[in-house]
Parts: C-alpha cells; structure tokens; sequence
C-alpha cells in the first residue's frame, strides 16, 4: 500500500489558499501574482521534501534550492506592491529581483563547488531585510488595503520576517553541518524538518490573509466617535482637493496636504479613517476616480492620457481602483456610456 507523504497535504493547503488570494480583485494584479506565484512555490517544496523523505528521489534533492531561492523574492515582491509609493516597472523587478535570482540558479546548476545551502542562506538573509524594510509604512502608505485590514498585513510581515529568521538559522546549522560533521542522515534531517516546519507555520500565519482581505466590513473602523473637529477638517479637505484639484499630482502626499491645511499629518489621517473609513490613499483615489469618469465620458483622450491626468502612475493600480469604486474597468465605463449616448434619441 502506498502512503502519501503527510508534508503532501501542506502543499494543498498552500494551493487553496493561492487559489482563494488569486479570486481578490481588491488587490493589485502585481500583488496576487507575487503572492499567488510565492504560494505555489511553497506548494512545490512540499512536493519535492515529500518525494526526498518518503522516495528518496535524488533529483528531488537537486531542484529544490532552484525553487527555495525564489520564495524570499517573491514574498518581498507581493507585499511590497500593496505599497503606494513602491510602484517599480516590470523591467525594474526582472533587473533588481530576477536577475540575480536566475544567477544564483545557474551557479546551483553549474557544479561549482559551493554549496546551494549557501547561496539560499544568502538570498533569504538579504530579503530578509528588505521585508523588515516594509515595517516603516503605516496604514496610510498601503493604497490597496483598507485601513482595517492595515494590521493584517502587517501581522503577515511579522509572520514572514520570523519564519524567514527561522529559515535562515536552520540553513546556518545545514552549512556548518556540512563543514564539521559531513553525516548524510542529519542533514537530510535538518533539510526536511526545517522544510517541513517552515511551510506548515506559512501556511497557518498566511491562508487566512486573502480569506480577511476578501471580506468587506465597511464599519470597521467606525466604532471611534467622528467629531465636529473630524468634520471641518474633512470639508476643508475636500474643498482644497475639488478647488485646487490636488489629487492631479502623481507624488502627492499625507504630510504636504497637511501643511497645506496646517495641521498635523495625524489629524488629516485620522479625520479620514474616522470620517470615511478609508485611508488617505484611497481617499485620493476617489477624487482621481471620480475625475476619470468624467473624462472617459467627455473627452476623447485615451485610456492612459485620462489615467495620467487623474493623477495613476501605473496602468494596473489605475484599473484596480476603478474597478474597486467604478465596479467596470475604464473602458467598459466608456463603452457603456458611449452606448448610452448613442440610443438617446
């Protein structure tokens, strides 16, 4: 009778839960494929420690450093693109993440004599920091994130820096075991747990992410009490963004508007929340919405021209928002409103 291996079932659990990340069309098309693609790969660890420990497939041990070097990269990737002011072109992404991800890849293919645990223990150590790096933003720097689901991301930052500490020690005990003791049984020992462990504790920190991102609850951050204070500062704003049409410029930011209201950064932010339940991202993005109607529906500027002069410097956070809001994509809102115009008599 043939048993599957028990690590099998982390991999279908990290499948369901790519498959449900990949159905939120809250987030960014970067960001699911990122995270979705960071999944997979975990997915396919499992496949391949399953093969090793209960098969003892040899090629197995050979192809997964490939994949181990790629799951550090792409958790950086994912979440750093819920992030506004990380926005980097695909050529940006393949020039600073890939290339040095497909070097590493053929270093692992060429037999040089230094060993893969190396080089993954490397590429963990440095996204390791660039991870840690994203804790600096607040709720306010997240534009596809609604600001009650600011702290779930940040519980998954938490989670990913420790599990990739985690990871990073159990590859330390790998090399130096391969330095001093050179005995096979513990290093395919170490190699299987540290795999093991780490993919369950990923599974569990991060299946339940696209489930709570997925699910609206447009009054959770209603329970504080809006004031008279929240209010007037919410007409002032709105009154600089409609007069001085603000939101046009692509870099804007919560502490320029602030000075420009002169009042703290953290008074506009919370007279937001409050106020609205959104962030101040996704404030802006409203007006920047809002104007693009206007625009696909009265001009004949093309898509990208309506889409930069709304204030979108990236076609996809442009399309997400717009559909966010809209609940169409910015040619279907055209189209339909051409037809509209059309059958008028």
């Amino acid at each position: 009778m043939v048993t599957l291996p028990l690590v099998w079932l982390i991999g279908v659990l990290t499948i369901i839960a790519a498959y449900a990340l990949a159905q939120n069309a809250r987030l960014p098309a970067s960001a699911r494929f990122f995270l979705c693609s960071f999944l997979l790969s975990l997915a396919m660890i499992s496949l391949l420690l399953g093969l090793r420990l209960s098969f003892d497939a040899a090629w197995a041990a050979r192809v997964q450093p490939l994949v181990a070097v790629v799951i550090a990269p792409l958790a950086y990737l994912g979440l750093c693109a819920l992030t506004r002011d990380v926005a980097p072109t695909w050529r940006q992404i393949l020039l600073w993440n890939g290339l040095p991800i497909v070097l590493v890849q053929l270093v692992i293919l060429a037999d040089i004599p230094i060993s893969a645990d190396v080089l993954v223990l490397l590429i963990n150590c440095v996204y390791l920091v660039r991870i840690a790096g994203l804790l600096r933003f607040d709720a306010d720097d997240y534009a596809h994130v609604a600001p009650d689901k600011a702290g779930v991301v940040r519980t998954a930052i938490y989670a990913t820096i420790c599990l990739l500490g985690m990871m990073v020690a159990t590859d330390i005990l790998i090399v130096a075991a391969l330095l001093f003791s050179g005995e096979a049984f513990f290093l395919t020992l170490l190699t299987g747990a540290s795999g093991v462990f780490t993919a369950f504790v990923f599974v569990v920190a991060l299946v339940g992410v696209p489930m709570v991102l997925r699910s609206p609850n447009p009054v959770a951050n209603r329970a504080e009490v809006v004031t008279e204070q929240d209010r007037s500062l919410l007409t002032r704003l709105d009154s600089l963004m409609n007069d001085k049409q603000l939101y046009k410029d692509s870099n804007l930011t919560l502490a320029r508007v602030a000075r420009r209201l002169s009042v703290p950064a953290r008074d506009v932010s919370g007279a937001i929340n409050r106020t609205t339940g959104e962030n101040f991202s996704r404030y802006i993005n409203g007006f920047r919405i809002r104007h693009a109607q206007g625009a696909l529906q009265d001009t004949a500027l093309p898509i990208t021209g309506v889409m930069l002069d709304a204030g979108f410097v990236s076609k996809s956070s442009f399309n997400t928002e717009f559909r966010r809001i809209v609940g169409q994509t910015p040619s279907q809102f055209r189209a339909g409103r051409a037809q509209s115009k059309s059958a008028r008599p």
